[in-house]
C-alpha cells in the first residue's frame, strides 16, 4: 500500500486490476524453466561440444563432464526438466504448463490495456540469509519467493525492482513494476517516480 500511495502522490492513477491465473505461475514455471535449462544442456557431452571431463570410460566421462560445475539445487532442476520433457509425461506436464503459461501472458495483456504499469511486492518475505538451512533443506520455501517474479517471466514481459524500504530487521524490502512489452521506458519513468518519493537511502 505505501508503495502504491508514493506513486498516487507523484499523480499517478491507481487501478485495480485481476490476473486468474497466476495462481499457477509457480507449478508452471518450475516445469516450464527445467524442461528448457535441461534441454540446452543436453548438448554439452564433452565429446562433441563443451568442456570435457575425463574418467574411466565413457560413462564416468559423461558423468564427470556433465555434473562438474553444477550445485546440487541446479542438479534437481535439470533432473525435473529431463523427467517432464520424458516420453509420457511430455503431455501430462510440459504441454499443460505451455498452456497455463499462455492464459497468464493473456491475463498481464488484458490488465495492461487498463493501467500502464503494474505494481507487485518482488518477494512475499524479506531476504533470507545466504546458506539459511530452512531454505537449503526444503527447496519449497526457495520456490515460494520466487511467487511474484516467475509469472512475469511467464508472459515475456518486462520488469524491475526497486528497493523502497527497510523491514523490522534492517533488510530491504522491494516493489515490482511490470509493463507492457518492449516499454521499458515507461517502467523507468515509474521506477524514478517511487525512487523520488520512496526517498530510498543507500545502505
Amino acid at each position: 500500500d505505501k508503495a502504491a500511495e508514493i506513486l498516487k502522490a507523484q499523480g499517478a492513477e491507481i487501478v485495480h486490476i485481476n490476473l486468474p491465473h497466476t495462481k499457477y505461475a509457480l507449478p508452471t514455471y518450475y516445469v516450464i524453466a527445467p524442461a528448457e535449462a535441461s534441454s540446452n544442456l543436453a548438448r554439452y557431452d564433452g565429446v562433441r561440444y563443451g568442456n570435457r571431463v575425463n574418467g574411466n570410460g565413457l560413462d564416468e566421462l559423461y558423468i564427470n563432464t556433465r555434473t562438474e560445475g553444477f550445485g546440487k539445487e541446479v542438479k534437481r532442476r535439470i533432473l525435473i526438466g529431463t523427467y517432464v520433457l520424458s516420453a509420457g509425461y511430455y503431455d501430462a506436464y510440459y504441454l499443460k504448463a505451455q498452456k497455463v503459461r499462455r492464459l497468464i501472458k493473456n491475463d498481464f495483456n488484458e490488465a495492461l490495456k487498463k493501467c500502464d504499469v503494474i505494481l507487485t511486492p518482488t518477494s512475499p518475505i524479506e531476504p533470507f540469509a545466504i546458506g539459511d538451512k530452512k531454505m537449503l533443506e526444503n527447496p519449497i520455501n526457495m520456490y515460494l519467493n520466487d511467487v511474484f517474479t516467475v509469472s512475469v517471466n511467464l508472459a515475456g514481459l518486462p520488469a524491475m525492482s526497486l528497493p523502497i524500504g527497510l523491514s523490522k530487521n534492517g533488510l530491504p524490502l522491494g516493489m515490482q513494476l511490470i509493463g507492457k512489452s518492449f516499454d521499458e521506458a515507461t517502467i523507468f519513468k515509474a521506477g524514478y517516480q517511487l525512487e523520488r518519493g520512496a526517498n530510498f537511502v543507500r545502505m
